[in-house]
């Protein structure tokens, strides 16, 4: 169980809801086993109050923050500064604060971009918000011709055909908006609490597409990357995996 006192160093997690969010069990593992005096709380924000509740980060002394859904594209506004892949991407997951400013980054899309083969490959990006933004602009930066598709446009849902990348960047968990095909690779951001696969991951799994990364998987390497900044330690992966996943790998 953690322990909060007068001298822990506190970061949290900005988000509407945040209530499904596995980043505060995830991340207090992490400080735990590295006997770190650190907390990770949620703080639900509703959109009108983001720019508030970013300002709450700094009166109260946090250390920083992660930004979800669906406060990616927002955030920007309330940062004092945004580093390159943000400022690129238009999107910020991990806010640091250092002397009473506000630093923005996004850790999204190396998330992704660490554990595929993107050079010289084609992507398909499903979805339109601020995670499908870095993950377009971490690919790009990573070498790949990216094709970006939402709900809105006349051709969704699109097809995978001609593509070596397929990155689900919805919320969609329970139905294969666009079916991958043998030989790609798949990322799926969005995943399921329990560790079960998404049905765009159970898709792949069975088409034998490798690599295969589900939500969880995306979730420690985006973490992982956040934690690092913040604490200047390098992130206990092994102890992060066990929270996400129960101890099953």
């Amino acid at each position: 169980m953690i322990e909060i006192r007068g001298t822990t160093t506190l970061v949290g997690l900005l988000g509407w809801p945040t209530s499904h969010s596995l980043s505060p069990p995830m991340q207090n593992a992490g400080f735990a086993a590295l006997a770190l005096d650190w907390a990770y709380v949620p703080l639900p924000t509703p959109p009108d109050l983001l720019g508030d509740a970013v300002r709450g980060l700094v009166a109260a002394g946090f250390a920083g923050a992660n930004v979800t859904i669906p406060h990616k594209e927002a955030v920007i506004a309330f940062c004092d500064e945004v580093d390159s892949v943000a400022a690129r991407a238009g999107s910020v997951n991990t806010l640091v604060i250092r002397d009473d400013r506000v630093l923005g980054s996004s850790t999204d899309g190396l998330a992704v971009t660490s554990q595929i083969d993107a050079v010289g490959r084609r992507a398909l990006v499903l979805g339109t918000g601020g995670a499908s933004k870095a993950v377009a602009a971490g690919l790009e930066g990573a070498g790949a011709e990216v094709v970006v598709r939402g709900r809105r446009d006349r051709d969704w849902p699109s097809s995978a055909d001609g593509f070596d990348v397929l990155v689900n960047a919805t919320p969609v968990k329970d139905e294969v908006v666009v079916a991958p095909h043998s030989g790609m690779q798949v990322v799926d951001l969005a995943y399921h609490a329990d560790g079960s696969p998404t049905a765009l991951v159970s898709a792949a799994l069975a088409l034998d597409c490798h690599p295969c990364v589900d939500g969880l998987d995306v979730l420690l390497a985006q973490g992982a990357a956040s934690f690092e900044r913040w604490t200047g330690d390098v992130a206990p992966l092994r102890a992060m995996r066990e929270a996400l996943r129960g101890g099953r790998g």
